[in-house]
Parts: structure tokens; sequence; C-alpha cells
């Protein structure tokens, strides 16, 4: 019985000592590739727009104005509501491993497919009459936000000597996102349906017109994110795992752009200005699940 209890002993030791030798530091490369989840996205819209009967492109002699257009207006705003969407990622990382501990640098690049429409939804009581009475379509499409991103990790591993290599990270970086997003207002193509003049020459004039703005929208922001997963050792040099992680970014706001057409016209209203727009997002969150690829040299 002693002889087998010192011999499952010396099992032990030479298992454990086998699994220290495992063991890697030093630099590693990882690759990754995965699919993300990204929530419900909020989209606010706002322009310097002046209104229909200010535009001197449609109105050049001012008829039926009053005090209104002697004076810039605030912002015409407005909103989008779309629902979640899924997406793929890939990226890379290079790092250095002190054992328990990994510092590394992580770029990864990541497609959201939203591919979706909503009804605008209105806030100004000018446009929100105008919607009652002659605008008969008011939507916003938002299709990809694609996104390079670059992070500082730090990571600690869990018994990495060992064959499984549970761990948990943090990182912190900057995203620089690209939104496709398009919106369409349309006047009704009746005269008779157009209320913002009495005119019937002026109502003719703005009945049908468009205002059209898509473009691919971008920013810069700051972000964190949360990290978890597990490896696999492969060989002494070569891990696979699985990790999961959940990133959040600032604000999104795009760069003041202007209308493809305003209108139907020109993205001017006649008054030496350029007429633009501006979309943003309140925050840019998703999560991906991704399988990893890790070589030390």
């Amino acid at each position: 019985m002693g002889k087998r209890l010192y011999s499952l002993a010396v099992v032990t030791v030479l298992t454990v000592c086998a699994s220290e030798s495992a063991a890697q530091t030093g630099v590693y490369l990882q690759t990754d590739m995965g699919a993300t989840m990204a929530p419900q996205l909020a989209v606010d819209g706002s322009d310097n727009d002046w209104s229909t009967k200010c535009d001197l492109i449609i109105n050049p002699h001012g008829l039926e104005t009053g005090s209104e257009c002697d004076t810039a207006p605030a912002r015409t705003s407005w909103s989008n509501e779309f629902d979640g969407a899924a997406g793929v990622s890939t990226g890379i990382a290079l790092g250095y491993d002190w054992g328990p501990v990994r510092l590394e640098g992580e770029y990864f690049y990541r497609i959201t497919a939203y591919n979706t429409q909503s009804d605008l939804g209105i806030f100004d009581d000018v446009t929100l009459d105008k919607r009652e009475q002659e605008i008969e379509l008011a939507v916003g499409t938002v299709d990809d936000l694609r996104s390079h991103d670059v992070f500082a990790n730090m990571y600690y591993d869990f018994g990495s000597s060992y064959s499984w290599i549970p761990y948990v990270g943090v990182g912190v970086g900057v995203e620089r996102a690209a939104l496709d997003y398009a919106t369409i207002w349309k006047r009704n193509d009746d005269p008779e349906r157009i209320a913002t003049f009495s005119d019937p020459a002026l109502r003719a004039k703005v009945a049908g017109t468009t205002t059209i703005g898509d473009a691919r929208l971008t920013d810069v922001m700051l972000g964190y994110q949360l990290l978890a997963g597990v490896d696999y050792r492969l060989r002494d040099t070569v891990t696979l795992g699985m990790k999961f992680r959940w990133a959040d970014f600032g604000e999104f706001v795009s760069e003041p752009t202007p209308w493809n057409q305003l209108r139907s016209h020109e993205s001017s209203v006649g008054r030496g200005e350029t007429i633009l727009y501006q979309v943003a997002t309140k925050d840019s969150r998703f999560w991906g699940v991704s399988l990893s690829l890790k070589y030390w040299f």
C-alpha cells in the first residue's frame, strides 16, 4: 500500500512539473475571428434648415412671409429607433506574457449589418404640422456600421501552467466608426394637399419635392471593453480558445454633411450658407464571441 502511495505521489509531482514546464512567457501573437451583436440603436438628427417659406430658391420674392424669415431659426431635429443587429469581427493582437499577467495591443475590425428602416420621430411643431398635412414620407435607414478599433488590454490567466487556461481582462481604446445612414422626406404630389402656401403657383412648386441625405458618416470615439475566455494548450507554444467581449464607446456625432438634395434643389436656401445635417447616437455598444489562436515566439 505504501509503495502504491509513493508511486502515485511521484507520478503527481512529475505531472505538475510537466505542466509547469508547459507554461509560456514572452512575446505572443494572437488572431481572432468571431460574431458580434449590437443592441437597439437610437439615432438623433438635426440640421440648420430654414422653413420652406424662407427658402429663397423656392420663394425668391418672400411671398406670404412675416418676421419668421428675419433671423435664423432653431435647428430642426428628428430621431430614429433601429432594432439590434448582428455582425462579424476579425482582429490581431501582439502581447507579452509574464505568466499569470499579460499585456497586449489589439486591433480588430467589425461590421454590424443593421439594414433596416424606421419612421422619423419629429420634435419641432412646424415640421410636425407639415407631417400631418403634406409630408407623406419621412423615414430613416441604417445599413452597416463599420469600425476600426485599437485597444490596450490587460489579462489575468488562471492556471496558466495547465492545459485549460481561463482568463479575464479589461481594455481601453479608440474606435473609428462609419455609419451608413440615409433619410428621405417627401411631400405629397398633389398641390391641393400642400398647406405651406396659399398661392397655387408656390403650392405646385413645392408639391412632390424631396429632401434626401445619404452618406457614410464617421466619428472617432473613446471606449473600454471587458473580456473573458478560456484557452486550450495544443502545444507548448500554441493555444486555441474562445473569447467573450463587451465593448462600450461614447457618443457618436457625425461631421456636418450637406443634403444630397434639399426640397429637390441643392443643399442651400439661397442665403449664402450651406444647409448641413448631423446625426448622433448616445452610445455605441456591442458584445462578441470569437475563436482565438495564440502563438508564443
